[in-house]
């Protein structure tokens, strides 16, 4: 007789592998362009032919490259890709970041993205999104943060950690984000002090 009493074990499932097809990696490239020659105000092919050549669009054409390669499970040829756009642009996106459509990288240079960011985000330079301490995974890799939809990058804005920016969220120049922002939240850094006259005078002036 088989005994019924005891309790069964249940293994716990995986959540699907994420994939993407060519034809969403060049819906994902049209997008970026779009946004850029809107930004830009793109009159001709010409135009558009030069802003698609600037670092900050070249960042996210080899981004989405390198991702789909990685999806695609060839990772030794997404590395390649990475290392080489991050020669080519001075911008830092591997290909284990997500990214929406439609995004915007004002100024390539200093910029570093980890993690998962939703659609339409627009980031100005020299700063990102990166780890903090700890290793949490909170949807966007270990230590990563999660970006939602419409978030906005000042120039210099860094976000660190496995922390969650709401849909909306502005985050200001210079500023820095560690917790969690609810979304259409404006993050700002404390006001700089002016000291009148605290300034050296020129070399060569009393």
């Amino acid at each position: 007789m088989t005994d019924t009493s005891a309790p069964t074990m249940t293994t716990p499932s995986t959540p699907p592998r994420e994939t993407i097809s060519w034809a969403e990696t060049r819906a994902l490239i049209r997008s970026d362009l779009e946004r850029l020659a809107r930004h830009l105000q793109a009159d001709s092919f010409t135009h558009r032919v030069y802003f698609f050549l600037l670092p900050g669009m070249q960042a996210l054409f080899w981004h989405r490259i390198s991702r789909y390669l990685l999806l695609r499970r060839w990772t030794k040829l997404a590395r390649f890709v990475s290392l080489f756009a991050l020669y080519l642009t001075r911008a830092e996106v591997p290909p284990t970041t997500s990214i929406g459509p439609s995004a915007l990288i004002a100024h390539a240079t200093g910029v570093h993205l980890f993690g998962r960011i939703g659609a339409r985000f627009t980031i100005q330079g020299e700063g990102g999104l990166g780890g903090g301490f700890g290793i949490e995974d909170i949807g966007g890799g270990p230590g990563y943060p999660v970006v939602g939809d419409d978030v906005v990058l000042a120039f210099g804005a860094k976000v660190l950690g496995a922390v969650r920016v709401g849909d909306g969220v502005h985050v200001g120049p210079c500023a820095l984000v560690t917790a969690d922002v609810p979304a259409g939240a404006l993050v700002m850094w404390p006001r700089p002090r002016v000291i009148l006259g605290g300034a050296a005078p020129p070399e060569g002036r009393p």
